[in-house]
């Protein structure tokens, strides 16, 4: 029991990680079947998928963060106007893979940097995110829950963003499959 570790609480964690994934690969299946093919993705659509992805989100966050009635009441409207904001940035990361989709075919390293520019930029916006809003959540629910709570965001963000990059070719990837 070194470390607190039991055999049961592996097979537990694994039980909650395999219901966390279920939940989180429906929301990435939708955004995935939205790539598909390379189609550009509708507004509506991307409304749709952000709506079952944060529901289903909260949902794990109320499972997961063990808050006082006091905490969630601090807690809950932090968390939508963070969420309102991610989501912004989010918006802004699927319209530069719309951007990379629509010049795939005619990418050259100006256009591949000015790409990555923006990755990098929005990759930034998150971190700068998550910073602003760590000293907030660690205000209002203590410092090991928000840290809880990061570090559930995190896993879901990768969750998604790996289901996504699956779905989109790599820089030259269709040009081999064509010869």
């Amino acid at each position: 029991m070194r470390y607190g570790f039991t055999l049961y609480g592996i097979y537990k964690s694994l039980i909650l990680k395999s219901i966390i994934m279920k939940r989180i690969l429906l929301a990435a299946v939708l955004m995935a079947f939205t790539f598909n093919a390379f189609a550009q993705i509708a507004h509506d659509d991307l409304a749709i998928i952000q709506s079952v992805y944060s529901k289903d989100k909260a949902d794990i966050i109320k499972s997961k963060l063990t808050l006082t009635d006091a905490q969630s009441k601090a807690f809950w409207p932090l968390y939508d106007q963070y969420e309102a904001k991610r989501v912004s940035l989010s918006n802004q990361r699927v319209a530069i893979i719309n951007d990379y989709l629509k010049k795939y075919d005619k990418l050259n390293s100006q256009s591949s940097t000015a790409l990555m520019t923006r990755v990098f930029a929005n990759d930034k916006a998150f971190t700068n995110l998550q910073q602003t809003y760590f000293p907030k959540f660690s205000a209002a629910v203590g410092g090991k829950n928000a840290a809880q709570f990061y570090q559930l965001e995190i896993y879901l963000q990768m969750i998604v963003r790996l289901r996504v990059q699956d779905e989109i070719p790599f820089i030259g990837e269709l040009d081999k499959e064509k010869h």
